[in-house]
């Protein structure tokens, strides 16, 4: 954009002087300065439109409010099993890591399979509300990085499942609005809790 408005100032600038020059309105020495004056105008004007407005706090907290909605109605749309939904949340190309080791997913093909395979596993799921979420965006609101953490119930044949989930989402401003570009989900490990040691029983076993 900014090599277009240059050229384009440029090509202006040279017509008002071939046309003044013309109609002899300008003598040579006066074409020089004008020329000179245009040529330091110009980086002035270009810089003056390149930096976009920053955010305000108002401004910021509504897109985190977006970016946090992207993913509950993705989950929404996961739970009803709505392929169309769901894909409205994404961008026009994806990446995805799987709880499973080699679980790559780069293509919407394999997507749509592996949620279908996830949909078939389940009969019914259920997801909570976010928690633990934490969100980096950059200054224009175009790209963004949200952690979260979310509950997921299931069950299949009356068998009912519950596990915790962390997951982390990247996602970009597509046509004005947030879609995610990239994903992965784990299950974090069970907190283990060492038992100590009651040293203070005595041995009372007795030896023959």
């Amino acid at each position: 954009f900014k090599k277009v408005l240059f050229y384009i100032l440029l090509i202006c600038n040279y017509k008002i002087i071939q046309f003044l020059y013309q109609k002899r309105r300008l003598d040579m020495k006066q074409i020089i300065l004008l020329a000179f004056i245009c040529a330091l105008l110009i980086p002035v004007l270009i810089g003056c439109q390149s930096e976009p407005k920053a955010l305000t706090v108002d401004e910021i907290n509504k897109e985190k409010q977006a970016i946090v909605q992207v993913i509950e109605n993705y989950n929404r749309a996961s739970e009803r099993k709505n392929f169309a939904e769901l894909v409205n949340t994404l961008a026009d190309s994806v990446t995805f890591f799987g709880t499973d080791e080699g679980e790559v997913i780069t293509t919407f093909a394999d997507f749509k399979k592996a949620i279908e395979d996830q949909w078939n596993e389940y009969d019914y799921t259920k997801y909570s509300p976010l928690t633990d979420v934490y969100i980096v965006m950059d200054k224009n609101a175009t790209l963004a990085s949200i952690l979260f953490g979310v509950s997921f119930d299931a069950s299949k044949g009356g068998v009912s499942e519950n596990l915790f989930i962390r997951g982390a989402r990247t996602l970009k401003k597509q046509d004005g609005k947030w879609v995610i570009v990239s994903g992965l989900l784990s299950v974090p490990r069970p907190k283990v809790v060492a038992t100590p040691i009651d040293t203070t029983k005595v041995n009372t076993e007795v030896k023959h």
